[in-house]
């Protein structure tokens, strides 16, 4: 089913829409920063901006490459005139060497403006988490992976 690949993907490039710009030297700013920027970015429907920030090396279970995984991308913003997004970052996880992260995102996607978590319900909002995994390559957090499942509205704050 092509909608599966698509929102995980949509997922991903939440994370990678800011990467380029990092203010910070603290890897956990940099990354709240990034979705932050990439929730923006995503709304605006930027393929370019996207295509950037992904690992030349990426890969995910749906998609397999980095070109594939545009491509569905694509799709989805061509799909979707108006995207809406609310993100909750669960956890970040740097490696010793802050060289790479595991990041766990909540993403409530919806077609009408989300202003807070409550909206979700009455929006009928599609629920997920994304398990993504970045690489730091120079100055500039890459997504290296990434897995999604649906998630629920206790993982929203309820």
């Amino acid at each position: 089913m092509l909608r599966k690949p698509i929102l995980k993907l949509l997922g991903i490039s939440l994370f990678l829409l800011s990467a380029c710009s990092q203010e910070t030297n603290n890897p956990e700013e940099q990354i709240h920063n990034l979705v932050s920027a990439m929730e923006t970015a995503v709304k605006q429907r930027s393929l370019e901006s996207v295509k950037e920030l992904v690992d030349s090396e990426y890969s995910d279970e749906w998609n397999g490459s980095r070109r594939a995984a545009l491509r569905a991308l694509m799709l989805y913003f061509q799909g979707h005139q108006s995207i809406y997004l609310l993100t909750r970052i669960s956890s970040i996880k740097l490696n010793d060497e802050a060289t790479a992260a595991s990041v766990t995102v909540y993403v409530g996607m919806a077609g009408d403006p989300v202003e807070k978590s409550e909206s979700l319900i009455d929006l009928n909002a599609d629920l997920y988490r994304f398990d993504i995994n970045l690489v730091l390559d120079g100055n500039d957090w890459l997504v290296s992976s990434a897995k999604w499942e649906r998630a629920r509205l206790e993982n929203f704050g309820f």
